[in-house]
């Protein structure tokens, strides 16, 4: 006996990345549901790349119940199951994708020691922050096991790093440096950039600049110029503990809401109020620019996760032309947004604001992402044109 759950064409891993999948039979009575059989399809990309269509996945799951299946329940029925006769039966489909949200595990573990990374003992890595003064502390081996990018880069003595010294005069030098730095501009060419959540930060927990605080032990020290505090702090959390806090993208707070709405700044201030101990709710679009610079697969899922989640026919218009639809995946994200809701979409009044500064040139790089959408939504026109 064979029963199928058929979806249609879909996409390759249209479900996720990381996927399981249990299918699960019954064989039903007046009295009760009874297990027969399942099926697993275990950690992959589900829907799976159909090797017969290119570019598409199977259009279903399937699960077979084999002759020994069926004469054992019989044979266990008392008479009330004959597979020759039998008509009513019960097929459940499970799927759980693993990796789009934080566990309560990862939460627990966070709130267990959420200032970790403040304290220099027993570090190894110092994360400096010219524009502020700050630093947070990681140990050496827990980035190269966690980050290809920091297992190539540790070892090799890169520009971004250099050993230093805990001698005071040297300490003093390197305060002095600080304090005449002025912030980096690069972080700012990106919208959601978490400098508005740094600010937050460090207006409750300014940066120590006593000699004494400097740890007494040779570190290698990394200068962070491009992204902000409280990004990076989240990130080094989730490498300790696997939990990451998202912040509402900017877009999702139009300036047309009302004078009394919830800022954003407002709602991580709301957040944080519980455990001020905790690391800041940060910007899925600057942790997406981390996670990729350091390869981290698993937090690129969960940033993008967060993002569909968060997507909304108001705000779409102004996330199709962010900057952070310079990367591929992201950029994939909100195009299907768009496309699967192009008719409400082009409706709001985002989306002429928006299309006005288009014809007036005023967003660099809109030309590829109008006929990127343009080549989306035409299939699925078509498609929709078949059907009727």
């Amino acid at each position: 006996m064979v029963l199928e759950v058929l979806h249609g064409v879909l996409p390759v891993a249209f479900f996720g990345k990381h996927v399981d999948i249990v299918l699960k039979v019954y064989w039903r009575d007046v009295y009760a549901s009874n297990f027969l059989g399942l099926s697993r399809f275990e950690d992959g990309p589900m829907p799976a790349a159909n090797p017969q269509k290119p570019g598409t996945g199977y259009g279903g799951f399937r699960i077979d119940m084999s002759p020994h299946i069926l004469e054992t329940a019989a044979t266990t029925s008392s008479g009330r199951f004959d597979v020759k006769t039998h008509r009513s039966y019960r097929l459940s489909m499970v799927i759980h994708s693993r990796g789009l949200e934080t566990t309560p595990e990862a939460e627990m573990l966070i709130k267990r020691m959420p200032e970790l990374d403040l304290i220099a003992t027993p570090h190894n890595i110092r994360l400096f922050f010219p524009a502020h003064g700050a630093d947070l502390w990681a140990e050496s081996t827990l980035l190269s096991r966690s980050s290809p990018y920091f297992k190539m880069l540790l070892p090799s003595g890169f520009s971004e790093s250099n050993t230093v010294c805990p001698c005071a005069t040297c300490v003093r030098s390197r305060r002095l440096e600080c304090r005449a730095t002025s912030p980096n501009v690069a972080a700012q060419i990106f919208d959601d950039s978490d400098d508005e959540t740094d600010e937050l930060y460090f207006k409750k927990h300014p940066p120590r600049q006593d000699v004494r605080d400097e740890p007494q032990c040779t570190h290698k020290e990394i200068k962070i110029t491009e992204t902000a505090f409280t990004t990076y702090r989240a990130v080094l959390a989730f490498l300790r503990t696997g939990f990451i806090a998202f912040a509402p993208l900017s877009s999702t707070l139009l300036s047309s809401s009302p004078a009394d709405a919830p800022t954003r700044a407002s709602r991580i201030e709301a957040v944080v109020s519980t455990d001020p101990t905790l690391p800041y709710p940060v910007s899925p679009k600057s942790t997406f620019r981390l996670a990729h610079l350091l390869e981290l697969d698993n937090l690129q899922e969960l940033c993008l996760a967060n993002l569909a989640k968060q997507l909304t026919v108001d705000c779409a218009a102004v996330e199709l032309f962010s900057t952070s639809v310079r990367y591929d995946d992201w950029r994939k994200v909100v195009l299907d947004f768009v496309a699967d809701n192009c008719d409400a979409v082009t409706a709001s009044s985002a989306w002429a604001e928006v299309t006005e500064k288009v014809k007036r040139d005023e967003i660099r790089g809109s030309g590829p992402i109008m006929l990127e959408l343009f080549e989306r939504k035409v299939p699925k026109t078509a498609q929709s044109c078949v059907a009727t």
